[in-house]
């Protein structure tokens, strides 16, 4: 079989919903990524260090808020309605920023940015969830990630040259390709059994799931946020490259595995390697060391991401009307409540980096330890589908045997 049918054999997905999906899927996370990384920075960093955590405050607060409210509106109007407010909200935020500028527009700005992306993240994850089957959710999500990954890096790398303006403005045209998805495909939610928040929060394989998340989440923040110490600045933009290709490598296979062996192993083997980074971090503590870290952390960042924000949350749900819920309280609430709270201390408290010695054996220690419970938990690829892939592939392997047999006689 070609490496074209390997990845899209048994893709049930109409064309059309792929292209709508992925126009709503990619854009979102691309404008988050560009404000988290860039634009929050670029706006608030001229007036100080202390607004540019408050702005992240205001941005994460909003955002959890937003979501929790988005998915509750969302069960009692129809969702093209809804999508049509967000994408709108989007745009004009966007646009904003190529008029107005200072701080009190900044913070403004952080407040709408995490607004928009609360109420349309988990929606469009829902949408995704939706769109596709058990066989293929796992590809499907690669394809969305891997196009974000693209344009995301591809605006980093002109970020100096495009500025401030520019930035907003590719990002705005981005937001308002998402107008295109709502005439390609009717974008309406299915229907099925209410879960309340509660039930979702207290069931055995959310929680199962959500400890390793929330161990990466503390981990990766204590990096993000700059707690580190600043002997590698020297390597830090190779390292940065070296992490966005690892990242893409990583989402590719991820999807992959997920599809053909189950969500499980590839979030382990994604916590197993995020344990090796900082063990090789902590041990070696030189520029090499660094890279080496950013090359198996990217790796590590891929597999994890991709197999639980999207597919594994996705296959929770999938039986459900309450499909946001679900990414809300699993995807949106754990990471912007981590990422607050690292914003909180870092613009209230002066703290130095800590020491690599302690920082990376603990970091280390938590993220293996949260590979422990994903063990246990229940395989959310139903245990049929996955015996119906072991079959198939195995009757491919026999047809190839026997014809390679025939050419041979």
């Amino acid at each position: 079989m070609s490496l074209k049918g390997i990845f899209t054999s048994d893709f049930r997905i109409p064309g059309r919903k792929l292209l709508a999906v992925t126009l709503l899927f990619s854009n979102t996370l691309l404008l988050f990524y560009v404000f988290h990384d860039y634009l929050s920075d670029a706006l608030l960093g001229k007036f100080g260090p202390f607004y540019v955590n408050f702005g992240n405050v205001l941005f994460f607060g909003f955002a959890v808020s937003c979501g929790i409210i988005g998915s509750l509106v969302l069960e009692r109007i129809q969702r093209r309605k809804f999508l049509w407010f967000w994408l709108t909200l989007e745009v004009l935020t966007m646009l904003s920023v190529t008029i107005f500028q200072g701080l009190t527009f900044s913070l403004i700005f952080s407040a709408l940015m995490g607004i928009s992306f609360g109420l349309g993240f988990p929606t469009i994850q829902a949408l995704v969830t939706e769109a596709t089957t058990f066989e293929e959710r796992g590809r499907v999500s690669t394809i969305l990630f891997l196009i974000w990954s693209i344009l995301f890096i591809s605006i980093f790398m002109f970020s100096q040259e495009l500025g401030i303006t520019g930035i907003a403005a590719i990002c705005a045209i981005a937001a308002a390709s998402g107008f295109a998805a709502l005439f390609i495909d009717p974008c309406e939610r299915e229907t099925g059994p209410t879960k309340t928040w509660k039930s979702i929060a207290t069931s055995t394989a959310f929680v199962y799931y959500a400890i390793p998340w929330i161990a990466f989440q503390i981990a990766n923040g204590l990096i993000v946020f700059g707690f580190l110490p600043q002997e590698f600045n020297s390597v830090v933009q190779m390292g940065v490259a070296v992490e966005f290709i690892a990242v893409i490598f990583s989402i590719i296979i991820s999807g992959f595995l997920a599809d053909l062996v189950g969500r499980k192993q590839p979030i382990i083997i994604g916590l197993v390697l995020l344990g090796i980074s900082y063990s090789i971090l902590g041990i070696g503590n030189t520029p090499n060391a660094y890279l080496a870290y950013s090359l198996i952390e990217g790796l590590a960042y891929g597999l994890i991401v991709v197999s639980y924000l999207q597919v594994v949350l996705g296959d929770l749900s999938s039986r459900t009307w309450s499909k946001e819920r679900f990414f809300v309280l699993g995807g949106l609430l754990i990471f912007q409540l981590i990422y607050t709270i690292f914003s909180l201390v870092q613009a209230w408290f002066s703290i130095g980096p800590i020491s690599l010695r302690f920082l990376t054996p603990t970091l280390a220690v938590l993220v293996f330890l949260s590979a422990i419970p994903v063990f246990y938990a229940p395989e959310t690829m139903p245990e049929a589908k996955l015996r119906e892939k072991k079959i198939k592939r195995h009757t491919e392997q026999v047809a190839e045997l026997v014809k390679k047999y025939k050419k041979k006689e």
